[in-house]
């Protein structure tokens, strides 16, 4: 069984616990339409384990030290699998700060349990939809947050040029930001 806890001094203990690391076996390709941006999936050659970046935004200190955030702990059968972080930001909307699933536990609803557990925060503090980036390098992301309604509304590709861990790649192949949106109403 499925539980979502707020922060609290047994599970703020774990935040940033879980493994960022995840398989790709496609790359994330945007197009731009007259309806506009559409993420297409290739297939790679072979599939890569990628790393998520942990927010430096997301410490137990910040998430302490700001109560107007949204903190969520996913625990199946009182193990913990996975996190949720959200900030409110600009604009009415709610930025989505980290999300993440232990490996073992993916595809058994919990990306979707936290999910709806921010969503319903959001609502709760006058919020008019959430806001989610994503690295183009993790496709498995963009399609989960596609699958729960979410709009691609944006592409960054200057984010990251600065990145010393993108300096030895082709400026054109560096990585982007890709901004999914999900309004309510």
């Amino acid at each position: 069984m499925l539980t979502i806890l707020p922060p609290n001094e047994e599970t703020m203990g774990r935040l940033n616990q879980l493994d960022g690391r995840f398989l790709a076996g496609e790359v994330v390709q945007v197009r731009v339409t007259r309806k506009g941006f559409l993420p297409e999936y290739v297939p790679l050659a072979t599939a890569q384990w990628r790393q998520c970046l942990v927010s430096p935004l997301v410490t137990r200190e910040a998430v302490k030290q700001h109560d107007d955030w949204a903190c969520f702990f996913a625990f199946l059968e009182k193990r913990f699998v996975g996190q949720l972080v959200a900030m409110p930001e600009e604009a009415g909307l709610c930025k989505l700060l980290d999300i993440r699933v232990d490996a073992a536990h993916r595809r058994q609803g919990v990306g979707t349990g936290l999910l709806n557990a921010c969503v319903d925060w959001a609502l709760r503090k006058g919020r008019k939809g959430v806001a989610a980036e994503v690295s183009d390098e993790n496709p498995v992301a963009c399609q989960f947050f596609q699958s729960r309604g979410f709009t691609l509304g944006g592409v960054d590709k200057l984010r990251r040029f600065a990145d010393p861990r993108q300096a030895d790649r082709p400026a054109a192949l560096r990585e982007s930001i890709l901004t999914f949106y999900r309004f309510f109403g």
